[in-house]
Protein backbone atom coordinates (compact mmCIF):
# COMPACT_ATOMS: atom_id res chain seq x y z
CA UNK A 1 0.00 0.00 0.00
CA UNK A 2 1.23 3.32 -0.89
CA UNK A 3 -0.51 4.94 2.28
CA UNK A 4 0.89 4.74 6.08
CA UNK A 5 -0.91 2.00 7.99
CA UNK A 6 -1.52 3.07 11.70
CA UNK A 7 -3.13 0.45 13.23
CA UNK A 8 -5.63 -0.08 16.26
CA UNK A 9 -8.40 -2.35 17.65
CA UNK A 10 -9.19 -4.13 21.19
CA UNK A 11 -12.42 -6.38 22.43
CA UNK A 12 -15.65 -4.96 23.42
CA UNK A 13 -17.96 -6.85 25.01
CA UNK A 14 -21.74 -6.27 24.02
CA UNK A 15 -25.39 -6.93 24.73
CA UNK A 16 -28.89 -6.66 25.27
CA UNK A 17 -32.28 -7.84 26.53
CA UNK A 18 -34.31 -9.08 23.59
CA UNK A 19 -38.08 -9.36 24.07
CA UNK A 20 -37.53 -9.74 27.82
CA UNK A 21 -34.85 -12.86 27.05
CA UNK A 22 -31.68 -12.49 29.11
CA UNK A 23 -28.68 -13.03 26.80
CA UNK A 24 -25.05 -12.88 27.13
CA UNK A 25 -22.06 -12.70 24.76
CA UNK A 26 -18.94 -10.70 23.46
CA UNK A 27 -17.47 -9.44 19.94
CA UNK A 28 -14.09 -8.05 19.19
CA UNK A 29 -14.47 -4.62 17.99
CA UNK A 30 -11.81 -1.48 17.89
CA UNK A 31 -11.01 -0.09 21.06
CA UNK A 32 -12.37 3.11 20.40
CA UNK A 33 -15.95 2.13 20.37
CA UNK A 34 -15.36 1.71 24.22
CA UNK A 35 -17.60 4.49 26.16
CA UNK A 36 -18.63 5.27 29.24
CA UNK A 37 -21.73 3.80 30.75
CA UNK A 38 -24.22 6.64 30.33
CA UNK A 39 -27.41 6.78 32.09
CA UNK A 40 -30.20 7.03 29.31
CA UNK A 41 -32.80 9.87 28.92
CA UNK A 42 -35.70 8.23 27.42
CA UNK A 43 -38.78 10.42 26.69
CA UNK A 44 -42.32 10.21 25.50
CA UNK A 45 -43.10 7.63 22.49
CA UNK A 46 -42.94 8.92 19.10
CA UNK A 47 -45.81 7.58 16.61
CA UNK A 48 -44.64 5.35 13.60
CA UNK A 49 -45.84 5.33 10.44
CA UNK A 50 -44.73 3.62 7.14
CA UNK A 51 -45.49 5.27 4.10
CA UNK A 52 -48.23 7.49 5.22
CA UNK A 53 -49.61 4.70 7.37
CA UNK A 54 -49.70 4.74 11.25
CA UNK A 55 -48.06 1.62 13.11
CA UNK A 56 -49.53 0.18 16.14
CA UNK A 57 -45.62 -0.04 18.15
CA UNK A 58 -44.01 3.26 18.79
CA UNK A 59 -40.80 4.31 18.80
CA UNK A 60 -38.81 6.39 21.53
CA UNK A 61 -36.43 9.71 22.00
CA UNK A 62 -33.68 8.24 23.73
CA UNK A 63 -30.94 11.03 24.56
CA UNK A 64 -32.10 13.15 21.69
CA UNK A 65 -32.20 9.74 19.57
CA UNK A 66 -35.11 8.45 17.42
CA UNK A 67 -34.87 4.91 18.23
CA UNK A 68 -36.84 2.28 16.18
CA UNK A 69 -38.03 -1.11 17.62
CA UNK A 70 -36.67 -4.12 15.90
CA UNK A 71 -39.94 -5.77 15.53
CA UNK A 72 -41.41 -2.64 13.17
CA UNK A 73 -38.06 -3.49 10.95
CA UNK A 74 -39.37 -7.15 10.30
CA UNK A 75 -43.49 -6.69 10.93
CA UNK A 76 -43.57 -3.30 8.58
CA UNK A 77 -40.43 -2.43 7.04
CA UNK A 78 -40.68 -6.05 5.69
CA UNK A 79 -36.69 -6.75 6.67
CA UNK A 80 -36.24 -10.16 7.66
CA UNK A 81 -34.86 -10.83 11.09
CA UNK A 82 -32.99 -13.88 12.32
CA UNK A 83 -31.45 -14.62 15.89
CA UNK A 84 -28.19 -16.92 16.16
CA UNK A 85 -27.93 -18.42 19.88
CA UNK A 86 -24.62 -19.28 19.13
CA UNK A 87 -23.33 -15.95 18.76
CA UNK A 88 -26.33 -13.77 20.40
CA UNK A 89 -26.66 -11.97 17.24
CA UNK A 90 -29.82 -10.77 15.88
CA UNK A 91 -29.00 -10.40 11.84
CA UNK A 92 -32.09 -7.77 10.15
CA UNK A 93 -31.74 -7.44 6.38
CA UNK A 94 -29.87 -9.20 4.05
CA UNK A 95 -26.91 -8.74 1.43
CA UNK A 96 -24.31 -5.81 2.19
CA UNK A 97 -26.71 -3.96 4.14
CA UNK A 98 -27.69 -7.02 6.79
CA UNK A 99 -27.21 -5.18 10.41
CA UNK A 100 -26.09 -7.59 13.10
CA UNK A 101 -26.82 -7.11 16.50
CA UNK A 102 -24.22 -8.79 19.01
CA UNK A 103 -25.54 -9.10 22.58
CA UNK A 104 -23.93 -8.99 26.00
CA UNK A 105 -24.74 -8.24 28.90
CA UNK A 106 -22.72 -5.12 28.99
CA UNK A 107 -25.02 -3.76 25.91
CA UNK A 108 -25.35 -4.21 21.95
CA UNK A 109 -22.10 -3.70 19.36
CA UNK A 110 -23.82 -3.33 15.65
CA UNK A 111 -22.37 -4.16 12.24
CA UNK A 112 -23.03 -4.36 8.61
CA UNK A 113 -21.13 -6.92 6.70
CA UNK A 114 -18.85 -7.13 9.56
CA UNK A 115 -18.03 -3.31 9.55
CA UNK A 116 -18.80 -1.96 13.23
CA UNK A 117 -20.57 0.81 13.40
CA UNK A 118 -20.05 3.78 15.73
CA UNK A 119 -19.79 7.30 15.78
CA UNK A 120 -17.58 10.10 16.94
CA UNK A 121 -16.82 14.06 16.27
CA UNK A 122 -19.25 15.91 16.24
CA UNK A 123 -20.52 15.45 19.83
CA UNK A 124 -20.22 12.79 22.62
CA UNK A 125 -23.48 10.75 21.37
CA UNK A 126 -23.05 7.56 19.61
CA UNK A 127 -25.74 7.65 16.51
CA UNK A 128 -25.76 4.57 15.75
CA UNK A 129 -25.71 2.46 19.40
CA UNK A 130 -28.83 0.02 19.71
CA UNK A 131 -30.42 -0.22 22.95
CA UNK A 132 -32.33 -1.89 25.40
CA UNK A 133 -35.26 -0.02 26.16
CA UNK A 134 -37.76 -1.82 28.14
CA UNK A 135 -36.88 -5.59 27.79
CA UNK A 136 -36.90 -4.70 24.24
CA UNK A 137 -34.44 -3.78 21.33
CA UNK A 138 -33.99 -0.92 19.49
CA UNK A 139 -32.38 -0.03 16.40
CA UNK A 140 -31.59 3.82 15.66
CA UNK A 141 -33.48 5.43 13.23
CA UNK A 142 -30.10 7.01 11.63
CA UNK A 143 -28.83 3.32 10.71
CA UNK A 144 -31.85 2.60 8.66
CA UNK A 145 -31.11 6.14 6.98
CA UNK A 146 -27.90 6.30 6.45
CA UNK A 147 -27.12 2.73 5.86
CA UNK A 148 -30.30 0.62 4.85
CA UNK A 149 -32.11 2.29 2.23
CA UNK A 150 -35.04 4.46 4.12
CA UNK A 151 -35.69 7.91 5.21
CA UNK A 152 -38.24 10.32 7.29
CA UNK A 153 -39.59 12.93 7.56
CA UNK A 154 -40.46 14.34 11.02
CA UNK A 155 -43.60 16.23 12.26
CA UNK A 156 -42.35 17.78 15.54
CA UNK A 157 -46.04 18.85 16.17
CA UNK A 158 -47.09 15.17 15.84
CA UNK A 159 -44.14 13.56 17.57
CA UNK A 160 -44.31 11.33 14.30
CA UNK A 161 -41.89 10.12 12.21
CA UNK A 162 -42.92 8.58 8.82
CA UNK A 163 -40.62 6.00 7.38
CA UNK A 164 -40.14 4.92 3.48
CA UNK A 165 -37.91 3.67 1.06
CA UNK A 166 -35.15 5.70 -0.64
CA UNK A 167 -35.04 5.82 -4.37
CA UNK A 168 -31.61 3.94 -5.04
CA UNK A 169 -29.42 3.68 -7.78
CA UNK A 170 -30.21 0.49 -9.84
CA UNK A 171 -27.35 -1.25 -9.21
CA UNK A 172 -26.15 -4.83 -6.88
CA UNK A 173 -23.34 -4.23 -4.43
CA UNK A 174 -22.27 -7.69 -3.13
CA UNK A 175 -19.21 -8.60 -1.20
CA UNK A 176 -16.09 -10.59 -2.26
CA UNK A 177 -13.84 -12.18 -0.17
CA UNK A 178 -9.68 -12.74 -0.68
CA UNK A 179 -8.03 -14.96 1.52
CA UNK A 180 -3.64 -15.07 1.88
CA UNK A 181 -3.80 -16.56 5.19
CA UNK A 182 -0.91 -18.92 5.90
CA UNK A 183 1.77 -19.72 8.80
CA UNK A 184 2.19 -16.81 9.82
CA UNK A 185 -0.67 -14.51 9.76
CA UNK A 186 -4.91 -14.97 9.26
CA UNK A 187 -5.46 -12.47 5.98
CA UNK A 188 -8.79 -12.29 5.81
CA UNK A 189 -10.10 -9.34 3.30
CA UNK A 190 -14.06 -8.61 2.27
CA UNK A 191 -14.31 -6.30 -0.81
CA UNK A 192 -16.84 -4.70 -2.55
CA UNK A 193 -18.26 -5.85 -6.11
CA UNK A 194 -20.69 -3.95 -8.29
CA UNK A 195 -23.05 -5.49 -10.90
CA UNK A 196 -26.04 -3.87 -12.81
CA UNK A 197 -24.12 -0.75 -14.81
CA UNK A 198 -22.59 -0.73 -18.59
CA UNK A 199 -19.29 -3.60 -18.35
CA UNK A 200 -16.82 -0.60 -19.03
CA UNK A 201 -18.19 1.21 -16.13
CA UNK A 202 -18.39 -1.83 -13.94
CA UNK A 203 -15.09 -3.36 -14.36
CA UNK A 204 -13.56 0.26 -13.74
CA UNK A 205 -14.87 0.81 -10.43
CA UNK A 206 -14.56 -3.16 -9.43
CA UNK A 207 -10.35 -2.86 -10.65
CA UNK A 208 -10.24 -0.38 -8.16
CA UNK A 209 -12.24 -1.87 -5.51
CA UNK A 210 -9.94 -5.14 -6.43
CA UNK A 211 -6.65 -3.61 -6.72
CA UNK A 212 -6.99 -1.80 -3.59
CA UNK A 213 -7.71 -5.66 -1.84
CA UNK A 214 -4.93 -6.76 -3.15
CA UNK A 215 -2.45 -3.99 -1.91
CA UNK A 216 -3.26 -4.48 1.23
CA UNK A 217 -3.16 -7.99 0.90
CA UNK A 218 0.57 -8.04 -0.48
CA UNK A 219 1.19 -5.72 2.35
CA UNK A 220 0.06 -7.87 5.33
CA UNK A 221 1.66 -10.66 3.42
CA UNK A 222 4.84 -8.79 3.82
CA UNK A 223 4.44 -7.58 7.06
CA UNK A 224 3.64 -11.51 8.32
CA UNK A 225 6.84 -12.59 6.46
CA UNK A 226 9.36 -10.67 9.41
CA UNK A 227 6.97 -12.78 11.95
CA UNK A 228 9.49 -14.64 14.49
CA UNK A 229 7.35 -18.05 15.02
CA UNK A 230 9.44 -18.49 18.06
CA UNK A 231 8.48 -15.99 20.11
CA UNK A 232 5.27 -14.32 18.04
CA UNK A 233 1.69 -15.16 18.59
CA UNK A 234 0.23 -15.21 14.71
CA UNK A 235 -0.75 -11.82 12.81
CA UNK A 236 -3.87 -10.84 11.94
CA UNK A 237 -5.39 -8.34 9.32
CA UNK A 238 -9.05 -8.01 8.07
CA UNK A 239 -10.81 -5.45 5.93
CA UNK A 240 -14.14 -4.89 5.81
CA UNK A 241 -16.44 -2.40 4.27
CA UNK A 242 -19.49 -0.62 4.43
CA UNK A 243 -21.70 1.40 1.81
CA UNK A 244 -22.34 4.98 2.89
CA UNK A 245 -24.20 6.26 -0.12
CA UNK A 246 -25.93 4.81 -3.24
CA UNK A 247 -27.95 7.22 -5.25
CA UNK A 248 -28.14 9.59 -7.17
CA UNK A 249 -25.70 8.12 -9.89
CA UNK A 250 -23.00 8.24 -6.88
CA UNK A 251 -21.29 5.06 -5.13
CA UNK A 252 -19.68 5.90 -1.56
CA UNK A 253 -17.82 2.90 0.27
CA UNK A 254 -15.64 2.94 3.24
CA UNK A 255 -13.00 0.61 4.08
CA UNK A 256 -11.34 -0.64 7.38
CA UNK A 257 -7.90 -1.84 7.01
CA UNK A 258 -7.00 -3.45 10.40
CA UNK A 259 -3.96 -5.17 11.58
CA UNK A 260 -2.01 -6.55 14.58
CA UNK A 261 1.39 -7.70 15.02
CA UNK A 262 1.62 -7.45 18.77
CA UNK A 263 1.50 -5.27 21.22
CA UNK A 264 -1.76 -3.85 23.49
CA UNK A 265 -3.69 -3.51 20.83
CA UNK A 266 -3.82 -3.15 16.83
CA UNK A 267 -4.31 -0.33 13.92
CA UNK A 268 -7.07 0.66 11.24
CA UNK A 269 -6.87 2.23 8.55
CA UNK A 270 -10.06 3.67 7.12
CA UNK A 271 -10.33 4.33 3.13
CA UNK A 272 -13.41 6.65 1.45
CA UNK A 273 -13.81 6.10 -2.07
CA UNK A 274 -16.04 7.64 -3.78
CA UNK A 275 -17.34 7.01 -7.85
CA UNK A 276 -19.49 8.73 -10.32
CA UNK A 277 -21.57 5.52 -11.73
CA UNK A 278 -21.99 7.49 -14.99
CA UNK A 279 -18.27 7.12 -16.35
CA UNK A 280 -17.09 5.08 -13.36
CA UNK A 281 -14.57 8.14 -12.33
CA UNK A 282 -13.23 8.36 -8.76
CA UNK A 283 -14.10 11.54 -7.12
CA UNK A 284 -11.98 13.89 -5.27
CA UNK A 285 -13.85 16.01 -2.82
CA UNK A 286 -13.38 18.87 -5.62
CA UNK A 287 -15.12 17.29 -7.35
CA UNK A 288 -18.15 17.00 -5.09
CA UNK A 289 -17.79 20.86 -4.56
CA UNK A 290 -16.74 22.20 -7.41
CA UNK A 291 -20.03 24.57 -7.00
CA UNK A 292 -18.13 26.20 -4.25
CA UNK A 293 -14.53 27.80 -5.45
CA UNK A 294 -14.19 28.50 -1.81
CA UNK A 295 -14.77 25.37 -0.35
CA UNK A 296 -11.11 24.66 1.30
CA UNK A 297 -11.13 28.09 3.11
CA UNK A 298 -14.70 27.17 4.34
CA UNK A 299 -14.32 23.73 5.68
CA UNK A 300 -10.72 24.21 7.05
CA UNK A 301 -11.95 27.07 9.32
CA UNK A 302 -15.51 24.86 10.13
CA UNK A 303 -12.89 21.74 10.93
CA UNK A 304 -10.77 23.66 12.96
CA UNK A 305 -13.26 25.28 15.04
CA UNK A 306 -15.18 21.41 15.23
CA UNK A 307 -11.92 19.57 16.12
CA UNK A 308 -10.81 21.86 19.59
CA UNK A 309 -12.53 19.41 21.76
CA UNK A 310 -10.28 16.44 20.50
CA UNK A 311 -6.74 18.43 19.53
CA UNK A 312 -6.52 19.82 23.07
CA UNK A 313 -5.53 22.88 21.32
CA UNK A 314 -7.09 25.97 20.75
CA UNK A 315 -6.47 26.25 17.41
CA UNK A 316 -8.02 22.56 16.07
CA UNK A 317 -7.20 20.59 13.25
CA UNK A 318 -7.85 22.15 9.78
CA UNK A 319 -8.45 20.70 6.32
CA UNK A 320 -5.38 18.65 5.13
CA UNK A 321 -4.00 18.67 1.94
CA UNK A 322 -5.65 15.16 0.80
CA UNK A 323 -8.84 15.07 3.08
CA UNK A 324 -10.51 11.71 4.08
CA UNK A 325 -14.34 12.06 3.19
CA UNK A 326 -17.14 10.30 2.06
CA UNK A 327 -20.38 11.21 1.49
CA UNK A 328 -23.35 10.58 3.14
CA UNK A 329 -27.21 11.14 3.26
CA UNK A 330 -27.89 15.08 2.50
CA UNK A 331 -23.75 15.60 2.96
CA UNK A 332 -20.55 14.58 3.08
CA UNK A 333 -18.21 13.43 6.06
CA UNK A 334 -14.66 14.51 6.92
CA UNK A 335 -12.62 12.38 8.86
CA UNK A 336 -9.22 11.97 10.25
CA UNK A 337 -7.23 8.65 10.70
CA UNK A 338 -5.92 7.37 14.15
CA UNK A 339 -3.82 9.52 15.93
CA UNK A 340 -3.73 11.76 13.42
CA UNK A 341 -4.90 15.08 15.30
CA UNK A 342 -5.87 13.48 18.66
CA UNK A 343 -5.51 9.95 20.17
CA UNK A 344 -6.14 6.34 20.22
CA UNK A 345 -9.10 7.11 21.99
CA UNK A 346 -10.58 9.01 20.13
CA UNK A 347 -10.83 6.68 17.13
CA UNK A 348 -11.60 8.70 13.70
CA UNK A 349 -12.63 11.75 14.62
CA UNK A 350 -15.47 12.42 11.97
CA UNK A 351 -17.33 15.50 10.94
CA UNK A 352 -20.41 16.00 8.78
CA UNK A 353 -21.34 18.88 6.66
CA UNK A 354 -24.84 19.49 4.54
CA UNK A 355 -24.10 20.16 1.26
CA UNK A 356 -26.53 23.38 2.18
CA UNK A 357 -23.78 24.14 4.47
CA UNK A 358 -20.80 24.10 1.76
CA UNK A 359 -22.57 24.84 -1.24
CA UNK A 360 -25.06 27.73 -3.05
CA UNK A 361 -28.25 27.62 -2.75
CA UNK A 362 -30.16 25.00 -4.80
CA UNK A 363 -27.01 23.66 -5.89
CA UNK A 364 -26.95 19.56 -6.82
CA UNK A 365 -23.40 18.63 -6.51
CA UNK A 366 -24.42 14.87 -8.28
CA UNK A 367 -26.20 17.13 -11.31
CA UNK A 368 -22.96 16.03 -13.92
CA UNK A 369 -22.94 12.50 -12.46
CA UNK A 370 -26.58 11.54 -13.67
Amino acid sequence: MNKTMKWSAAVLAAGVLFGGANMTGGAMVHAAAVKPVAKQSVQPSVVLQYNGTTLKQQGKIVNGITMIPVTVLRDSLGLPLNYNPGTKTYSIGSGTTKLNLELSEYGVTSNLNSYYIYSYGDNDIDFYESKNIDGHLYVPFKVLNDFMGFKGVWNPSLKSLDISKQEMNNISVSSETLTKSNKNASIVIHYPKVSGLPEDVQSKINKAFKDDAEAFAADSEEQASHRDGKIEHMYDFVQSFVVTYNREGILSVVTDKYGYTGGAHGSTYRDGMTFSLKDGKQLELGDVLKAAPDYKQKLDKMLKQKTIKVTFDAKGAGLSDQPNFYVKEGGLAIYYQQYEIAPYAAGFPTYTFSFGELLPKGTDPFADYK
